[in-house]
C-alpha cells in the first residue's frame, strides 16, 4: 500500500469503524436470534447494512478519485507550455504577472540596451498649450557639478503689495545627461521700513559655462545695492549707470575666482523698485534693464500682459533673434531705466525670456491664461506649477516675480 492510500477519506476513520459495527450487528442477530419470530427484522436489519455499505463505498471510491485528482494536479511539476514558431520560449518559474513592452526575452538572449531618454505622461499640475514638448516629459537629470536647486520659489507680503515668485529649469536643459544647471536666478527684498518692495531678476547666457554663478551674483547683488541706493539718495533718484556698473564688477570678480572669462559668467539683469501706494492708491515702479529679460503690466480690468520694459525682440523678421545686445559683465552702460505706475489692483511682473517670449507670441493663448490666471495672487504652489508650463518649443528655464498693488483707490 502506498503512502498516498493512508491518506484520510469517506471510507476512513469514523465512517468505517461504523459500517464496521452495523455488518457485526447484522450478522449477531442472523446467528444468535429466531428466524421464526424476528425473521422480518433481521432481513430488515440486514438490508439497511448492505445499503450503508453501498452506498459509503460509493461515495467514498467517488471522493478519493476527487481527492487523487486535486492532489495530481498540486503536486505534479509545472509543465512548460507548447511552443510555436511565432512565439518565444516561456519558463515555467515566470511570475503570473508583468510588465513587458514586448515577448519575453530568452535567457539565452542578452537583453537590449534600453533609450536613455523614456517618455512619461505629462505632468497634469502644469497647463499644457496645443501639443506641449516633448522634453517636458523626460526625466530629469542632474549636472555634473554642485548647481542651485531646479525649482525655487517665494512668496511675500510687503506693506500694501503682494509677491509671489519661482524659478523653473527649462525642460530643455534638464533632460540633458549631465544636465546643465538653472541659469536663471531671482531675488527679493524690501527696503529697511517695508516702504519699497525690491525684485531682482537675471537670466545666464546658455553660452556661460558659469552663468548660473552670473545670474545668481546678479541678482543678489542688485537687491543689496538698491536697498543701499534707497538709503543714500531715495527712490526718486535711483542711478541704473551706476547700479549696472558695481553689479558688474561683482559677476567679473566671480570669473577671476574662477579663472575663467568674462563671456563664462554673462548674464543679463532686470530690476525695479516699487514705492508704496499714494493716498489714491497707485503705486510708482522704477524699472532698470539690460538684456531680453522683461517687466509686464496687467490691469485688473484688461485681461491681457503688456510689454512694459525690457529689450524687445523684432517678431516681425522671418527668424526671431535669441541674440542680446548686451549683458553683464561686460556692458553695464547698456542697461536702462524708467519709472510707471500701477493702478490699485494692478500687477507688475519680471520675467526672463522663457516667459515673456511666450507671452509675446500673439498665436497662442499663453498670455491669455497667465492674465486670467494672475489676475490676482494665487499659492505660491500653483504660481510654481504655472511657471512650469508645457507649450510647444519653449525648452529655456522660466522665471516670473509678480508684485501685486494691493492699494485702494
Amino acid at each position: 500500500m502506498n503512502a498516498d492510500d493512508s491518506r484520510p477519506g469517506l471510507m476512513n476513520g469514523w465512517l468505517r469503524a461504523a459500517e464496521l459495527a452495523v455488518v457485526v450487528a447484522g450478522a449477531f442477530v442472523e446467528v444468535n436470534l429466531p428466524h421464526r419470530q424476528y425473521g422480518l427484522l433481521v432481513d430488515m436489519f440486514a438490508l439497511a447494512a448492505v445499503g450503508v455499505v453501498g452506498a459509503s463505498t460509493v461515495l467514498g471510491s467517488e471522493a478519493a478519485e476527487t481527492l487523487a485528482r486535486q492532489r495530481e494536479r498540486l503536486e505534479q511539476p509545472q509543465r512548460l507550455q507548447p511552443q510555436t514558431p511565432s512565439q518565444p520560449p516561456s519558463h515555467a518559474t515566470a511570475p503570473v504577472c508583468r510588465f513587458v513592452n514586448g515577448p519575453a526575452v530568452s535567457q539565452a538572449q542578452a537583453p537590449k540596451p534600453k533609450p536613455f531618454l523614456r517618455e512619461r505622461p505629462t505632468d497634469l499640475s502644469v497647463p499644457r498649450f496645443g501639443e506641449g514638448a516633448r522634453a517636458q516629459g523626460y526625466p530629469w537629470q542632474l549636472p555634473d557639478r554642485t548647481v542651485q536647486n531646479g525649482i525655487a520659489a517665494d512668496e511675500a507680503t510687503v506693506g500694501a503689495f503682494t509677491v509671489r515668485a519661482a524659478s523653473v529649469i527649462g525642460p530643455g536643459h534638464r533632460c540633458a545627461q549631465p544636465a546643465e544647471p538653472r541659469q536663471d536666478a531671482y531675488r527679493i527684498g524690501r527696503s529697511r521700513d517695508s516702504r519699497y518692495a525690491i525684485v531682482a531678476v537675471a537670466d545666464g547666457l546658455s553660452s556661460g559655462a558659469w552663468s548660473d554663478i552670473g545670474s545668481t551674483t546678479a541678482s543678489s547683488r542688485a537687491v543689496t545695492l538698491l536697498r543701499e541706493q534707497i538709503d543714500a539718495v531715495g527712490f526718486e533718484k535711483l542711478d541704473v549707470e551706476a547700479l549696472y556698473g558695481q553689479i558688474a564688477e561683482s559677476v567679473a570678480g566671480q570669473a577671476a575666482v574662477r579663472g575663467v572669462g568674462s563671456s563664462d559668467v554673462s548674464t543679463v539683469l532686470i530690476t525695479a523698485v516699487i514705492a508704496e501706494p499714494d493716498a489714491n492708491g497707485v503705486a510708482e515702479a522704477w524699472i532698470g534693464w539690460l538684456g531680453d529679460s522683461s517687466a509686464w503690466l496687467l490691469h485688473p480690468q484688461h485681461p491681457v500682459w503688456l510689454f512694459s520694459s525690457g529689450e524687445a525682440k523684432d517678431r516681425a523678421a522671418v527668424v526671431v533673434s535669441n541674440e542680446v545686445a548686451g549683458g553683464l559683465p561686460d556692458t553695464p552702460h547698456l542697461a536702462r531705466g524708467h519709472y510707471v505706475r500701477l493702478a490699485p489692483g494692478a500687477a507688475l511682473a519680471l520675467v526672463t525670456d522663457g516667459i515673456g517670449d511666450a507671452w509675446a507670441d500673439d498665436e497662442g493663448n499663453v498670455n491669455a491664461y497667465f492674465a486670467n490666471a494672475w489676475r490676482s495672487p494665487v499659492p505660491a504652489t500653483r504660481f510654481t506649477a504655472d511657471v512650469g508650463f508645457d507649450a510647444p518649443q519653449c525648452l529655456d528655464d522660466r522665471t516670473a516675480v509678480v508684485v501685486w498693488n494691493g492699494g485702494r483707490s
